[in-house]
């Protein structure tokens, strides 16, 4: 029996999960001034890396947050906020780089798709770090 509600709670988790991850995929298309669908129909792989960096540092502050607590709602909230600061550090860091990333990611530019992905798993860790997510 307790291993069936194991398996319960997990897809409730993993449903739940999902549900966040299309919310933070809208919020990024909303932050960001080109369209995903478009860059999808164009197999764009430089787009495609930004949003695999976004998903794995879902991925780690979802974990973090699930370790930290046993309860789901708020694992759901912390990691909506992180997913929400992740989001305000990429916008900052858009208008800080004097680079224009819609136009360099729209030609292709594999290289800023790559690092901003790799800025999006570095921002996780350190989002993870700083709200102790992972225990003292």
């Amino acid at each position: 029996m307790a291993l069936l509600q194991g398996y319960g709670k997990a897809l409730g988790w993993a449903v739940s999960f999902l549900a966040l991850a299309f919310l933070v995929r809208f919020a990024f298309h909303w932050l960001t001034p080109f369209s995903l669908r478009w860059a999808s129909d164009r197999r764009d792989a430089a787009v495609g890396h930004v949003l695999r960096g976004l998903y794995i540092a879902l991925a780690i502050v979802s974990l973090a947050a699930i370790q930290s607590t046993g309860h789901l709602g708020w694992a759901l909230a912390d990691t909506a906020i992180s997913m929400v600061l992740l989001l305000i550090f990429f916008k900052v860091y858009d208008w800080i780089d004097p680079r224009d990333f819609v136009s360099e990611l729209a030609t292709g530019n594999t290289m800023l798709g790559m690092e901003l992905e790799g800025l999006f798993i570095v921002l996780a860790a350190v989002i993870v770090g700083a709200m102790g997510f992972l225990g003292s």
